[in-house]
């Protein structure tokens, strides 16, 4: 399938109408952690503001039950990977990054998965941290991984992809994508860094795509 940014662009400029929107949270954190010197502390509370307005904090979930702390040791694992994997203007992943994605995915579910979290009954259990959680923390913070959130998934099934979990298979099919559609998602990361400043990594415009896809098709 050939990657148009329409469905982007429609959405974009109706996100414009909206002043103080949830989905610029990417944002905010996804240049929160461009300066990888700041504080652990700091860079947790982004990134968990940023995993709020993005659904991870609904009432079913885990993280609902704690404050923005627990996400200090993920910020730690993350300068780990900093310099094999965030992606910028000078760097973007390719597929030979694939089994650094899955080890730092590794640590993330290791490190949460730790924890133990009240339930509605009032007892404390280990609820292990999904693809959803953990693609949106890569996303929000290195780039180098779309969210596996419903929507998306429902945009890569309307095209025939097999791409709706994190693993390594999947990503294989996200780069074969990315591979024959990259003039045209690199042209548009030129024209939304023009119009707005901000550097989108591929991924990230991936994400955008298929979860508008799925968004479409859904409502």
């Amino acid at each position: 399938m050939t990657f148009q940014p329409e469905k982007i662009i429609a959405f974009q400029n109706l996100l414009k109408q909206d002043t103080f929107n949830r989905y610029e949270s990417w944002e905010h954190c996804y240049q929160a952690f461009k300066d990888i010197n700041k504080d652990d502390d700091y860079l947790a509370l982004h990134l968990g503001f940023y995993l709020a307005s993005w659904g991870m904090y609904r009432g079913s979930t885990g993280l609902l039950q704690k404050d923005y702390k627990i996400h200090t040791g993920a910020v730690a694992i993350i300068k780990k990977y900093y310099n094999d994997l965030r992606c910028s203007q000078n760097f973007e992943v390719s597929k030979d990054s694939i089994n650094k994605i899955l080890e730092l995915k590794k640590e993330l579910f290791d490190y949460y998965n730790q924890f133990k979290y009240q339930t509605k009954e009032n007892t404390f259990e280990q609820k292990p941290p999904t693809d959803t959680l953990l693609s949106k923390i890569v996303l929000g913070t290195l780039g180098c991984s779309p969210a596996f959130d419903r929507y998306f998934n429902n945009g890569v099934k309307a095209h025939k992809i097999k791409a709706t979990r994190f693993n390594q298979n999947d990503f294989e099919e996200l780069f074969k994508f990315v591979e024959r559609n990259r003039t045209n998602i690199e042209r548009f990361q030129n024209e939304l860094f023009q119009e707005e400043g901000i550097y989108y990594p591929v991924f990230k415009i991936v994400d955008m795509f298929f979860w508008n896809e799925g968004y479409s098709k859904e409502k």
